[in-house]
């Protein structure tokens, strides 16, 4: 991993069900900075969750918050973590605007963990409604999320290692 410095914001990327919320919450804690999750953000904004967005508004809609959120949240100075959507950097300008504006983190599982994450977090999601979409969708977004940078599998280690995976990897973080 690249060396940190302590201007830029930290964003966790990475698949459904990698440890980004948990990861990104214990993160913030560590380093006392603000933490922000992109879906919660836009489910408040929205006033409503981001099944029933897909659901009434579409995938389409559902992007164009996101994107919006996504600005909103990093054009300030202020430095945050942030736990990105699954899909969220898929959109090439929203991954332009997060590299210009914070360290991406990312993290990965197998799928058989990752498919055994899924089932035991409660809610749906609205591009993997069942284990063999869930599998789908990470096939379809491997080479994605395999090409973002400083990538930390998160398959067999604890929360704890991983932060300390993170931190350890520049002095400035």
């Amino acid at each position: 991993m690249k060396k940190y410095n302590q201007t830029v914001s930290i964003a966790i990327a990475g698949p459904p069900c990698s440890g980004k919320s948990t990861i990104g919450e214990l993160l913030a804690i560590k380093l006392d900075l603000p933490f922000h999750d992109l879906d919660t953000c836009i489910e408040e904004t929205a006033s409503m969750s981001i099944l029933d967005i897909f659901s009434r508004l579409g995938e389409e809609e559902f992007r164009r918050r996101e994107s919006e959120a996504l600005d909103a949240l990093l054009s300030t100075d202020e430095r945050i973590i942030l736990a990105l959507g699954g899909g969220c950097l898929l959109e090439k300008s929203n991954l332009r605007t997060v590299s210009k504006k914070a360290i991406i983190i990312t993290l990965t599982a197998s799928y058989d963990v990752l498919l055994e994450r899924r089932r035991l977090q409660e809610g749906n999601r609205p591009l993997a409604m069942n284990d063999r979409s869930f599998v789908e969708l990470l096939k379809k977004r491997n080479e994605h999320y395999s090409s973002l940078p400083n990538r930390i599998d998160t398959s067999l280690i604890t929360p704890e290692e991983i932060i300390e995976r993170i931190l350890g990897a520049g002095p400035n973080i």
